[in-house]
């Protein structure tokens, strides 16, 4: 339960329903964990959600990553505090459950989730891939899910800024290939047993926990025979079927 020991990890969207099993593994597998939100009582809940953890190594900030300044500032805290980082994961994104086709979708909704579910993930590479490439063995592991592969009807403001977040991804993968970070973009393909969703999850579906053990052992050094791959997490062959 060690894999992760001595390293400092930033999970950006720690606090939300998958970032929680994130944080958790990789707290149980022994690294400092620094994660942030907006919201101040959001950090709260998610140190009483990990109260079967220990939270010792556990350091929370509240930022924006939605605001390149405030990704800077939080940026310029953490390594004020541990001066390199070894890992970040990007958990990022909102949820979609109005179940109506894209023409009847609102600009207002459009602009919405093209900036939660793929501006924050721009911000965020862009103000921590530099850090990392100063630090030996480090990695970046993005998150995504299976709509950015897979064209689902009524889902189209989760899939379309999953689809670009993945080729962003992949292009970064490219441009950095020489830099030293060893860059991966996982994919949970299908749903995903969360507290948000557990009164109704099915055997099948992946956990947060699991996703979260997945991606700590990505930025072990066990994980280092992954180098610019797109892992798809998955318990059934066709889960949206």
């Amino acid at each position: 339960m060690n894999k992760l020991k001595g390293k400092i990890a930033y999970i950006a969207g720690g606090a939300g329903n998958v970032g929680e099993g994130i944080v958790r593994a990789f707290l149980q597998e022994g690294a400092t964990v620094i994660t942030s939100s907006r919201k101040a009582d959001q950090l709260e809940q998610l140190r009483d959600l990990l109260k079967d953890t220990s939270t010792e190594k556990l350091v929370t900030m509240t930022a924006d990553l939605g605001d390149l300044a405030s990704a800077e500032k939080l940026r310029d805290k953490i390594l004020d505090k541990y001066d390199r980082l070894d890992a970040v994961v990007a958990s990022l994104g909102g949820t979609w459950d109005r179940n109506v086709p894209m023409t009847e979708v609102s600009m207002e909704e459009w602009q919405k989730f093209l900036f939660t579910n793929l501006t924050t993930h721009f911000v965020t590479a862009k103000t921590f891939l530099p850090v990392l490439a100063q630090t030996e063995g480090s990695s970046y592991t993005f998150l995504g899910g299976g709509a950015a592969n897979t064209p689902i009807p009524n889902y189209s403001l989760v899939g379309i800024p999953a689809a670009a977040q993945l080729m962003m991804a992949k292009v970064i993968m490219q441009e950095m290939a020489d830099s030293g970070v060893r860059i991966n973009q996982a994919i949970a393909n299908g749903f995903v047993n969360t507290r948000a969703s557990q009164d109704k999850a099915q055997p099948s579906w992946l956990t947060a926990d699991e996703i979260g053990k997945y991606i700590a052992w990505l930025a072990s050094d066990e994980g280092k025979v992954a180098n610019g791959t797109v892992p798809i997490l998955q318990k059934e062959i066709n889960p949206f079927s």
